[in-house]
């Protein structure tokens, strides 16, 4: 509710709606409140698909697979079950779900260039 009265309109037509039920005006409360209460219910449905959608891809995105360095040995396991501390082997042109530091680079120059399209929506190398 903090973010929806952030919005300069949605605050003001709470304040207006809040004078209409405190102060006897020739206005009806509901003339304010109803489209107060519209505009919230309906950003609210909105916001709420677009977080189950995200939540869909995110899990999604979390079965894939990925190579752990466990004891000296390349072991895959789903992505959601790695642990801070786990050494994850990455190949080239591989997608993997979560925050990494690279360690060492298989290119000569020492090089790692990353997508990061699924991060901002932007798809470029960084």
């Amino acid at each position: 509710m903090f973010e929806q009265f952030r919005r300069v309109a949605n605050f003001y037509f709470l304040i207006i709606f809040l004078v209409q039920l405190i102060i006897d005006t020739p206005t009806s409360p509901i003339t304010s409140g109803l489209p107060l209460f519209f505009v919230i219910i309906v950003t609210a449905i909105k916001q709420g698909y677009e977080d189950w959608l995200r939540h869909k891809a995110d899990n999604a995105v979390n079965q894939c697979p990925v190579h752990v360095v466990q004891h000296g040995k390349v072991v895959r396991k789903q992505s959601r079950k790695l642990m801070v501390g786990d050494v994850v082997f990455m190949k080239e042109d591989e997608t993997f779900p979560c925050d990494l530091i690279l360690l060492s680079s298989s290119r000569d120059d020492g090089m790692c260039y990353v997508t990061t399209a699924s991060l901002d929506g932007e798809s470029s190398h960084k």
